[in-house]
């Protein structure tokens, strides 16, 4: 009985882990790229977000959420960004990537802000 009980606490265990091995790669899909926008476009330029579906698709399975504060406190809100929509839960929503390596996701009354912290690759600079 007490290792019948303990293969059953080991496969729940493993189907626990398995959910929470569920990346945001998945949760968003359909992520293409929309536009362009920049407040100083002399020093601030499509070059310097990501500009293709694929690299606005890696941004967010790299990225880590985080709070408003800690994005307003660490991050630089820079005056560009690329902007698309994704599938979120079946839903559509609206994404921003800034190059300061953050972003964030609309969806209807809720958004989820994003920051990078390796993600250089995608802005062209070690960020």
């Amino acid at each position: 009985m007490e290792v019948r009980l303990r293969a059953v606490g080991l496969a729940i265990g493993a189907l626990l882990l398995s959910s929470c091995a569920t990346t945001r790669d998945t949760a968003f899909s359909n992520i293409y790229v929309a536009d362009f926008h920049s407040d100083s476009p002399a020093t601030c330029r499509s070059s310097d977000v990501p500009r293709s579906h694929g690299q606005a698709r890696e941004f967010f399975s790299k990225a880590r959420e985080v709070d408003y504060k800690t994005l307003h406190d660490n991050y630089e809100l820079a005056p560009c960004y690329a902007e698309g929509t994704l599938v979120r839960q079946g839903k559509s929503c609206d994404w921003q990537i800034r190059a300061g390596a953050t972003g964030s996701v609309q969806c209807a009354e809720q958004k989820l802000y994003f920051a990078c912290d390796n993600c250089g690759d995608l802005f062209g600079t070690a960020k």
